[in-house]
């Protein structure tokens, strides 16, 4: 895409558009503070509650004076190109000024809302190795502008990075991209209906108690009056009622997950391209997420009991970051995945030739027993002895845990496993469903084994693998197996060449 560099090169302000997002950002933020004071203020003055209409009056003038400097914020915003960096002076009492070298930028990423879908802006945010949060954010500029203006940056900081080449860096926006995964509607119902319900039902249950306690602490006194008419006969249907609204949550919180999962990832489509990866997805918030495929550490790929009935993963990408950036911003999660594509995404990312099954290396019984015993027997007994004093032999029936517990460490044990070739680690676990994650041994920066007092007796331990985006973990394994993989790793990293940063 063809720009005109000397516009950059002169301070600019965002889209007009800028001042409508601005102000809505501050208004969020307001509501999200201030939102229990807020609902005092309508109780209060509901109730001629002086103190609370003062209060309510408070933040209201807080919100007006965030409001205003929403606006002044935006006239006193400006960015551009300055000698291979990336430069935004802002601020309205205090002015800062931000440097960005080309070459430290991490990624450029889009985002849009309802309200910049409708104006056809985005917000571009532009994020370093060493950031934590976005290292710089431009709220609202044209689509056509913001994708020139990343072009222009990936092209200047590949000229930077490989001044002798002529053929510029395979981060070039403009190059062939091959969709190798696009989530349809009957995708996302299966990624819907296979969510974590429970979580949602937590959410639901923690705002509507969160919002009644906001509003009165007299909950039970109010229970207990309009019960009080009542005959035993009738109040003996509580448990049908407790029952029938456990059902009725759970009803929604199912819509709910449905609902979120549509939103969030509606016409998800995930390109493969020579530099890496692209994922776009949204429905009212539109996002677009780069990756450099040179920068990947990671690539996982889980499933859960519902899943595996449709055969789908979880798939998850993530690249390089530092120690103190949020890890959340380096990672291309995609809920909804084949074998098929999660294979293709593999293959892009890493050395196609040494992607196969290996043989599967088992870690040691021990871990087995020792999870049966501190998971399952030390509960029971503790369990058991207590609840006798209040339920006599009943307290037999805790005996159940133990043995679902057994059943449950089986089936982890039988899962945790790994395999290991010249070019990968492969680490296998899981308890109900299965997670996979691959990682390539010469980004691995460091290896430690390590021993607690009951693994040195038993001549066992715990190997860690630590890179750029976390670490993977191999547990109980005997000693010597642990120092021969600890080897091995440390001789394929010293004596691999290629470069990854």
């Amino acid at each position: 895409m063809d720009i005109t560099v000397d516009r950059y090169y002169t301070p600019q302000r965002q889209s007009r558009v800028a001042i409508g997002i601005i102000l809505i950002k501050f208004l969020r933020m307001t509501i999200r503070s201030f939102w229990p004071i807020l609902l005092s203020f309508f109780i209060g003055g509901r109730n001629n509650d002086s103190f609370g209409t003062i209060i309510g009056y408070i933040a209201l003038g807080f919100a007006a004076f965030n409001l205003i400097g929403s606006v002044l914020t935006y006239f006193r915003f400006y960015f551009h190109i300055e000698e291979g960096a990336f430069i935004i002076d802002k601020g309205i009492l205090k002015r800062t000024k931000t440097n960005i070298p080309f070459e430290r930028i991490q990624t450029i990423n889009f985002k849009q809302n309802l309200l910049h879908q409708i104006f056809g802006v985005v917000s571009l945010e532009i994020d370093t190795a060493g950031a934590k949060k976005s290292e710089l954010t431009i709220d609202a500029l044209k689509k056509e502008d913001a994708e020139a203006l990343r072009s222009f940056i990936l092209k200047e900081k590949a000229q930077i990075q490989s001044p002798a080449d002529e053929t510029l860096d395979d981060t070039i926006v403009e190059e062939d991209e091959h969709v190798v995964l696009h989530l349809g509607v009957s995708d996302l119902f299966k990624v819907g209906v296979s969510q974590n319900h429970l979580k949602s039902m937590g959410i639901l249950f923690a705002f509507v108690f969160s919002t009644l306690n906001e509003i009165t602490e007299d909950i039970p006194e109010l229970i207990a009056d309009e019960l009080s008419g009542y005959d035993q006969a009738i109040l003996n249907t509580g448990w049908i009622m407790f029952f029938a609204s456990v059902v009725i949550v759970g009803i929604i919180s199912f819509l709910y997950s449905l609902i979120t999962t549509v939103l969030r990832n509606y016409d998800l489509k995930l390109s493969i391209k020579q530099g890496g990866l692209k994922l776009v997805k949204g429905l009212l918030n539109r996002e677009e997420i780069s990756v450099n495929k040179k920068k990947v550490q990671v690539v996982s790929w889980s499933d859960n009991p519902i899943r595996m009935m449709f055969k789908m993963f979880t798939l998850q990408i993530e690249q390089a970051s530092s120690a103190e950036a949020d890890q959340l911003k380096s990672k291309i999660k995609v809920p909804g995945s084949y074998q098929a594509q999660v294979d293709s995404v593999v293959k892009a990312v890493f050395p196609e030739e040494f992607y196969r099954q290996e043989e599967r290396h088992r870690v040691s019984k021990l871990l087995k027993y020792r999870l049966l015993v501190f998971l399952g027997l030390i509960p029971t007994l503790i369990g058991a002895g207590i609840s006798y004093f209040f339920i006599a032999w009943e307290a037999l029936y805790l005996l159940i845990w133990p043995l679902f517990i057994w059943l449950t460490v089986s089936a982890y044990y039988r899962k945790r496993t790994y395999e290991v070739n010249d070019e990968f680690l492969k680490n296998n676990r899981g308890t109900f469903g299965h997670i996979y994650e691959l990682t390539q041994l010469y980004k691995v920066q460091s290896v430690q084994i390590k021993q607690s007092w009951y693994q040195r007796r038993k001549r066992i331990a715990t190997v860690v693998l630590s890179n750029a985006a976390g670490a993977l973990k191999v547990p109980f394994i005997p000693i010597e197996e642990a120092e021969a993989l600890e080897s091995f790793i440390l001789f394929r990293v010293e004596s691999d060449q290629r470069e990854w940063m």
